[in-house]
């Protein structure tokens, strides 16, 4: 049975500003994962991933799973895959340390979202967010939180003079399963229309 978050935790407040689907978030295998990751991850994504799971943020950010159940074959659809992407950006865009950037999500304007792995706990990986648009060295943008908070200020529109999301039909912010928007792709819904649920 789904758990809820932790009523005094990070993941908690990103809840009341954008629900987890009600069908639960993705079941991982976290320590057979460890040869493929042999980093780790922060105890934030783990909690994410089980209450939320893979999926997009008001069809613009999009959260990206070790392992992607809903997209196998999408080599991008998955952290090692993201994270090749965020180290090669990082080489050509004269990041201070690419092999420090572990990506973890993605933005309709092609902007990366990473954990900077600076240390050997996990749970202490700041964030790092590479600007698609945006010239060196400001495309770089670093923040001192971990990914839920960054993503509880992006619900809370408190870092949302970075990216346009004029085009909103609701209030407030909406979070849907990767499994939800395929399936609604299929069936020709719009998920992101006011009358939405």
């Amino acid at each position: 049975m789904q758990q809820p978050p932790d009523h005094a935790g990070p993941l908690a407040r990103l809840a009341s500003l954008a629900g987890p689907p009600s069908a639960g978030g993705d079941v991982l295998d976290w320590n057979g994962l460890s040869g493929r990751y042999p980093r780790g991850f922060p105890d934030d994504y783990k909690e994410f991933m089980r209450v939320y799971g893979q999926g997009l943020f008001d069809d613009f950010l999009g959260v990206v799973p070790p392992v992607s159940e809903v997209y196998p074959n999408d080599p991008g659809a998955n952290v090692e895959g993201i994270t090749v992407t965020a180290e090669l950006t990082g080489e050509e865009e004269d990041y201070d340390a690419p092999e420090l950037l572990v990506g973890w999500g993605y933005t309709a304007e092609a902007d990366l979202l990473c954990w900077r792995a600076d240390s050997p706990d996990p749970d202490e990986w700041g964030t790092v967010i590479w600007r698609r648009q945006w010239a060196v060295p400001e495309c770089w943008s670093h923040f001192d939180c971990g990914m839920v908070e960054l993503l509880r200020r992006f619900a809370a529109r408190e870092i949302s003079e970075d990216w346009t999301l004029d085009d909103l039909c609701y209030a407030g912010s909406r979070f849907f399963h990767d499994r939800d928007v395929r399936r609604s792709i299929q069936l020709r819904i719009d998920l992101w229309d006011t009358e939405a649920r």
